[in-house]
């Protein structure tokens, strides 16, 4: 996926979002237009907490596990698979040990 299907799929995204103000809390898990998306670069399991609530709050997030162990970046791919999983989002590589999260509604095929 290039960048330019991420913007074109984020408007798809806010569209249905708009659709369905009114119906779910905003913190639903929903992207919508006002998120941003967060950059971590996670040094220790404390660090993936804060990736969650970045998703759960409807956020994407980029993660760079470059500056730690492979074993520890496995782990760390692991958690937040499974986060995503559970908030039925999406994680795509972007290239070696760099990773974005999306919360549901933001898909990275």
């Amino acid at each position: 996926m290039g960048i330019f299907d991420f913007f074109s799929k984020k408007k798809t995204a806010d569209k249905n979002v708009a659709q369905n103000k009114g119906q779910q809390n905003q913190n639903s898990g929903l992207y919508s237009q006002s998120s941003n998306i967060e950059i971590f670069k996670p040094r220790s399991f404390d660090d993936v907490a804060k990736i969650i609530d970045t998703l759960l709050s409807g956020r994407p997030a980029i993660v760079h596990l470059l500056e730690v162990r492979e074993t520890t970046a496995q782990r760390v791919v692991d958690l937040l698979s499974g986060a995503v999983y559970a908030i039925n989002g999406g994680v795509s590589e972007l290239q070696k040990d760099i990773y974005i999260f999306t919360p549901n509604g933001v898909r990275t095929n």
